[in-house]
């Protein structure tokens, strides 16, 4: 192994451990106003809000496409759909901002969104 490959091999652990923990930062970085956002087709069609009190049910119907959404105990599951490939199903429960479940058959999102506070740039960002 040559020294370009060891330098090489640290760069990429390093870039990889601060892209983990920029992740995470956001994740955390939310301000309680957490909701859960559905869409269709990037359209949303609904909204609730995200707490670990909220217990909600959504069913997606759209034609012959169905999809049932439960919100509960901090976390967001998609327990049923008709879709063929059932990834969605089969995704595990979401609870951190950013987070999203995706049926694509039936170009469904359910995504984790909190609005994120204002943060100063430094003058290699900008």
């Amino acid at each position: 192994m040559k020294k370009s490959d060891l330098v090489i091999i640290v760069a990429v652990l390093v870039l990889s451990l601060i892209l983990f923990a920029g992740v995470k930062i956001y994740q955390a970085n939310d301000t309680g106003d957490r909701e859960v956002i559905i869409r269709h087709a990037g359209e949303v069609i609904q909204t609730y809000p995200f707490t670990e009190d909220t217990d909600e049910e959504y069913y997606f119907v759209n034609g012959d496409e169905t999809n049932h959404i439960v919100i509960k105990n901090g976390t967001v599951q998609m327990t049923e759909a008709n879709c063929r490939d059932q990834i969605c199903v089969k995704t595990q429960a979401i609870s951190e901002n950013g987070e999203i479940i995706v049926c694509l058959p039936h170009q469904l999102t359910v995504e984790i969104y909190a609005p994120t506070s204002e943060v100063e740039l430094d003058g290699v960002a900008e």
